[in-house]
């Protein structure tokens, strides 16, 4: 029996980590290094006052106007990379100005060799490019920032910048990349270097109400020949950097953000040219498809500045289409796949709402998502009526409207709001006598969240609160069953940080409550997250009598977030009844958690490595009946040659232990020990060709493995052109793919049901292609291309023999019959001569041919307003054989590449163009 085991004598280096001082950090001799870990109090960090301007200051890349003169120049840049500590190696000069409506930023970026620079779209990666940065605390909260960036080629970076996510050097870290101001910049490339004029209006930035601002400000420029990253306002890279370490701004006064409405309408024409596949039930066509159909469409989105600290966002009718396409993938698990979100609106301030940072990761998994904000505008979650020969089900959910308020007020607070109304979705379908009905598919739902967040002490302590809630207009008896009727989540979180910010505590609370019908709450107990059925389980049962259903989540994480050596324990403890998958994402519940982490980092070069982190952990996870489901070890190490090269090597040993998910609902198994691993190189970005390689593995103690290896090429033609190339190759083998089960009242050792199973022997080939085609930071052309074919056979179908065993039977071998039928199916017999009755099983070979394309032309026609040009063309086919007979089945679940890849393009393909364009409006 596996149940509770102790923490191994892990623990005690992890307390020994959290001793003040670092272990092994830096050589009491070596008083360059000795100087990098002295934190210098915030007060003291670095001024500089922007000079009021009378006189108008034109954006044309030459700061010579007479008012750039008596404005007071940053001139002392020090070093992040690559070597830490020391001046900037060219001279470079930062000057600010202001007036009543915006913040002017001029800067002469002397350079004793030619620049280097490429276009790019706005907001692309310029790692490979000189650059210039300037971060703006306006609130001065030392939390948030926002970011403005551009290189020689005058390409805009914009984005909100988070201390959380910031490490050492001082220049925050990542953050939401989606925010689009509209701000002014342009650039000059001279014969000394590069000059910088940039103007960013008050109305865009959101500050305090007070006559005299001091706000946080930092300046970072990159020099990329160099991979130099200098900074205005410097951190160790061991230390905690981030917003919390800018300098000051001062100087600002009589400044008002006012009350700017921004209006943003536009208007959207769509053609589907999707094949229509006649029915072999009927003589008559799809009535509700041509094969050609045309869409349009306008909306309005609303932004308005609720004075200086407040911002409302509306939208009527909005386009909350992605003009991205989501990548194919092949999922046999019980869970579902989670997609990024990619629509402005949702991407646009999404950490506000952020809840309940920390808790457990990677090898015990993601903690729950409170918030996941593509269930707004879901797919439909019902379905038509069985008897359906053609329907006409939409892809989404028409969001009527939607919005949000975020901002800060007074005293600390952190406040955002979102609220948005889906309509009721009908279905028509017609059934085989040409009679056509409706279906209700999705009913009209409100969704709502609140997140309030206050800090303390310069935002070392935070305290938030976040509420959210999803209620249904149930009037359908199918949906009734299917969907609750509300579904609420509230909890409080914690960020705590001391010492100089070199500790950290993040804690959180939750509740979940889910209403409905008798129906739909047993569905959510049966569901994959907790499968309260299973038999064995003493501590679960499904309550048929419930209309409602509870549960809780807790988590409390201690980091050393500074110094050579840092260290995280977690305690996560996720409820049975914890459900947050209306609004949120949520794969598994009933779990007590204990996620470790150690880390040593060498920031400094030395005769091979240019920078190194080794680190490890055990992990563990319990069910809350005390059954060990997990146990882990790792060990990685990631480094960067003095080249510039870099890679990173993992190995991970997961122990023997109880798998209470494998028989989805039936009784527990044991899951088999497994060694698993990676191992990854990166070459030197800076140049026009990048290559970047990745191999994983895994092999278990009953025999399955699996190898997925992946390359990318990135080449870079000239200042235009990029063209991004990533093969992957996947080969895998499981002994227990689950297939279905079946009852039996003869099957008394898995409690009446059989659960069915079969190894499966899958391989997958995937090839991404980008390119990038900038022909003027304002105009771009992307492609997007992802062909992907794959096979599965199963072999050998087989029932689990004993509850907490990895222990099978395979029919017609051990014991039973198992014959293929004509119709696709496979008749079992269990038992042979035995009294327990046959069942039939579909034949689950399959072959998946999938070819995605997405081609975007953006086109920034004015300052705010774009047009964007998108094709969409699919092709897909999916081989099951069940669909023939043995004849027919043949080579069905073979891995033909070249068979398959030419097969891709006999597909009739789905095409989609769409055309919109919006037009910004500052009023």
């Amino acid at each position: 029996m596996i149940r509770c085991s102790r923490v191994s004598s892990w623990t005690l280096a992890l307390l020994a980590s959290f001793l003040p001082g670092d272990l092994a950090a830096q050589s009491a001799s070596d008083p360059a290094a000795a100087s990098l870990t002295t934190l210098v109090p915030h007060a003291e960090a670095p001024g500089v006052a922007a000079v009021r301007t009378n006189g108008s200051i034109e954006i044309d890349g030459s700061p010579d106007e007479a008012a750039w003169a008596a404005a007071q120049p940053i001139t002392s840049f020090t070093q992040v990379d690559p070597f830490e500590g020391q001046p900037g190696s060219e001279r470079t000069e930062v000057r600010l100005l202001y007036d009543e409506e915006a913040l002017y930023v001029g800067a002469i970026l002397r350079d004793s060799q030619p620049v280097s620079t490429r276009l790019a779209r706005r907001d692309a990666g310029l790692s490979d490019s000189d650059f210039l940065v300037v971060l703006v605390d306006s609130y001065h909260d030392h939390q948030t920032a926002y970011r403005f960036a551009v290189n020689p080629s005058g390409v805009k970076q914009d984005g909100v910048v988070l201390t959380q996510t910031g490490g050492g050097g001082g220049f925050g870290g990542g953050g939401d990349d989606s925010w689009d101001p509209v701000w002014d910049v342009a650039t000059r490339v001279t014969e000394d270097g590069w000059r910088v004029e940039m103007r960013i209006p008050f109305s865009q930035l959101r500050f305090g109400t007070g006559s005299v601002q001091t706000w946080g400000i930092q300046v970072e420029r990159h020099i990329n020949r160099n991979q130099e990253d200098a900074v205005f306002s410097f951190t160790p890279k061991l230390e905690r950097g981030g917003v919390a370490r800018f300098g000051h701004l001062s100087g600002i006064q009589a400044i008002d953000g006012g009350r700017k409405l921004e209006l943003l309408p536009y208007v959207g024409m769509r053609a589907e040219y999707v094949r229509q596949d006649p029915s072999s039930q009927v003589a008559f066509s799809n009535p509700f498809r041509s094969g050609s159909d045309y869409f349009g469409r306008a909306g309005l989105d609303l932004k308005y500045g609720l004075g200086s600290n407040l911002t409302l966002n509306a939208a009527a009718n909005p386009d909350f289409g992605q003009v991205e396409v989501d990548p194919a993938v092949i999922n046999l698990t019980a869970f579902e796949t989670r997609f990024e979100e990619r629509r402005p609106f949702f991407v646009e301030g999404a950490d506000i709402f952020r809840f309940s940072r920390g808790g457990n990761c990677c090898a015990t998994g993601n903690p729950p998502q409170v918030l996941y904000s593509r269930r707004i505008g879901r797919a439909p979650q019902g379905s038509v009526s069985g008897s359906a020969v053609f329907s006409d089900v939409p892809n989404s959910t028409t969001i009527l409207g939607a919005a949000k308020v975020t901002g800060r007020l007074g005293e600390g607070w952190t406040v955002g709001f979102l609220e948005a109304l889906t309509g009721r979705e009908t279905a028509p379908f017609v059934n085989a006598t040409n009679v056509q009905d409706e279906g209700v598919v999705e009913p009209m739902t409100n969704y709502f969240v609140g997140r309030m967040r206050r800090d303390y002490r310069s935002g070392q302590t935070q305290v938030g609160l976040i509420a959210t809630a999803v209620n249904r207009d149930l009037n359908d008896p199918v949906l009734t069953d299917r969907l609750s009727s509300a579904a609420y989540v509230a909890g409080a979180d914690l960020i705590h940080e001391w010492s100089n910010r070199m500790y950290r505590i993040n804690a959180s609370l939750s509740a979940s409550y889910l209403q409905g019908n008798e129906a739909a709450m047993i569905r959510a107990q049966r569901s994959s997250t907790r499968y309260f059925q299973r038999p064995d389980a003493t501590h679960l049962e499904v309550d048929s009598a419930a209309t409602s259903l509870f549960g809780t989540y807790a988590m409390v994480d201690v980091l050393k977030q500074a110094g050579s050596v840092t260290a995280k324990v977690a305690f996560v403890s996720e409820g049975r009844g914890y459900e947050v998958n209306d609004m949120g994402f949520q794969t598994k519940g009933d779990r007590l958690i204990i996620d470790t982490d150690l880390a040593y980092d060498r920031t400094r070069p030395g005769p091979i490595f240019r920078n190194w982190r080794a680190w490890g952990s055990p992990d563990f996870a319990w069910n809350s009946a005390g059954d060990r489901v997990f146990t882990n070890v790792n060990v990685n190490f990631r480094w960067t040659w003095l080249n510039y090269w870099g890679g990173s090597v993992r190995y991970q040993y997961d122990l023997e232990a109880l798998d209470d998910r494998l028989t989805r609902g039936g009784p527990m198994a044991e899951l088999p020990a497994l060694h698993s691993g990676n191992a990854n190189v990166n070459s030197d970005s800076r140049k026009p060709l990048v290559f970047r390689g990745a191999y994983r593995w895994r092999a278990g103690a009953d025999g399955s493995y699996q190898h997925v290896g992946s390359l990318d090429f990135t080449f870079r033609s000239g200042e235009k052109l990029q063209l991004g190339l990533g093969p992957s190759l996947e080969r895998s083998y499981s002994r227990a793919q689950y297939v279905t089960s079946v009852g039996d009242p003869l099957a008394t050792a898995t409690y009446r049901r059989r659960y069915i199973f079969a190894p499966i022997d899958q391989t997958t080939f995937s090839l991404e292609t980008r390119l990038n085609l900038t022909l003027s930071p304002t105009l771009t052309f992307e492609l997007y291309v992802q062909p992907l074919v794959s096979s599965g056979r199963y072999a050998g179908l087989r029932e689990f023999r004993t509850p907490r065993t990895f222990d099978f039977v395979r029919y017609g071998v051990d014991a039973g019959t198992m014959a293929r039928q004509a119709d696709g199916t496979y008749l079992i017999d269990p038992d042979g001569t035995g009294a327990a009755p046959s069942f039939s099983v579909a034949d689950r070979d399959f072959n998946v041919r999938s070819l995605l394309g997405n081609a975007v032309l953006r086109w920034e026609w004015s300052p705010g307003s774009t047009l964007f040009l998108v094709w969409q063309q699919s092709r897909a086919q999916r081989l099951e054989a069940s669909d023939y007979d043995a004849a027919g089945a043949t080579g069905i679940g073979d891995f033909d590449l070249s068979g398959d890849s030419a097969d891709l393009f006999r597909i009739r393909p789905d095409n989609i163009f769409q055309v919109k364009v919006n037009y910004w409006l500052n009023l």
